[in-house]
């Protein structure tokens, strides 16, 4: 697993030192914790997967609950579709039947059609949750990364009912929604639902909510005003398989998806995007927009530099789906000696 868990006391310190409230743990203390995180990352993991819209594009989490394979999810990451794609952290893929949601709570269910038997996550009891109760969170920020396992945040309780819903500091963005909130038992105890622009302060669904709807949701049954889809990564109707530099100062790739439009149009990596579709792209943002607007299968003009070259030629649009369904499987570890 590439999450740095050896780290995370220092993780920890800038955690509550940043806090409203100041907490003081011993060293022992400390080292005790980090035992249990790394216990609830090696148990649950496998089981924290990633949503991908099918009708309605756009990406969330989830987690499998039950060995057949049902999925805890926020509504919001549901809402729109019939079925979805479920990637798991190796990248494997399977499908899901999208089953019941209630809205108001904004957690929903969903299926693994393909019979099997699944990792799974054991749902704790949120309403024993406290104010300054110390929580991890796991989930798919951004959506399914193929270089990476879900990474690892952790955080406190900073309130226990605001409107019926969690509070947590636990850092989440856009993708991380409807992944799950552990208490340090390695138990779900929420549900990630909105999350705000300050990334630390952060709204879960308590898995109790959950519980008190699950029969309702088997049965495909919907309630509650529907969403409008609150920090679910909504990446617009087509992809163009890239991966842009933060620091760039421009649209410069850091990295082109294999078997991605980029990859096919010749596009490499280190290659800065100029304009797309006849107009200028000067930041990953205006190509971002641009793509909003666009549809899979659009064939669009792409200018491009390549060192000192200026480069013309042309990619056809993919749908995130697509996309995934390109992706190669991460490989297998190597065996230790």
């Amino acid at each position: 697993m590439t999450t740095p868990l050896r780290f995370l006391c220092p993780i920890f310190a800038f955690v509550f030192f940043a806090a409203q409230t100041a907490f003081a743990f011993t060293v022992a203390e400390m080292k005790s914790v980090e035992a249990k995180v790394k216990a609830i990352v090696k148990k649950n993991m496998p089981s924290v997967v990633a949503l991908v819209g099918e009708k309605v594009p756009g990406s969330g989490s989830g987690t499998i609950v039950t060995e057949d394979g049902l999925i805890l999810t926020a509504g919001h990451v549901t809402y729109g579709n019939d079925t979805m794609i479920v990637v798991f952290p190796d990248g494997k893929q399977e499908k899901c039947k999208v089953l019941g949601s209630d809205y108001t709570r904004d957690v929903g269910l969903a299926k693994i059609i393909k019979p099997g038997k699944y990792p799974v996550a054991e749902m704790g009891d949120s309403d024993k949750l406290e104010q300054t109760t110390l929580v991890v969170a796991l989930g798919h920020p951004g959506g399914f990364d193929i270089r990476r396992p879900p990474p690892v945040r952790i955080g406190r309780i900073s309130q226990k009912n605001a409107g019926g819903f969690l509070v947590s500091d636990c850092t989440l963005i856009g993708g991380d929604s409807g992944g799950p909130l552990f208490d340090l038992d390695g138990k779900v105890v929420g549900i990630h639902s909105s999350i705000s622009e300050s990334l630390s302060y952060n709204r879960d669904a308590p898995v109790n909510a959950a519980k008190v709807s699950w029969e309702k949701m088997l049965e495909g049954k919907t309630w509650g005003r529907p969403p409008v889809r609150p920090g679910q990564r909504v990446t617009g109707p087509a992809v163009l398989g890239a991966v842009f530099d933060p620091a760039g100062g421009s649209a410069l790739l850091k990295e082109v998806q294999p078997r991605s439009p980029l990859a096919a149009a010749g596009v490499k990596a280190g290659d800065v995007i100029l304009k797309l579709g006849g107009e200028d792209m000067a930041t990953p943002k205006a190509v971002a927009d641009k793509l909003k607007k666009c549809k899979a299968g659009e064939k669009l003009a792409l200018a491009y530099r390549r060192g000192t070259d200026e480069r013309k030629t042309e990619v056809i649009l993919v749908t995130e789906a697509e996309m995934l369904k390109r992706m190669e499987p991460l490989p297998p570890p190597p065996k230790k000696p």
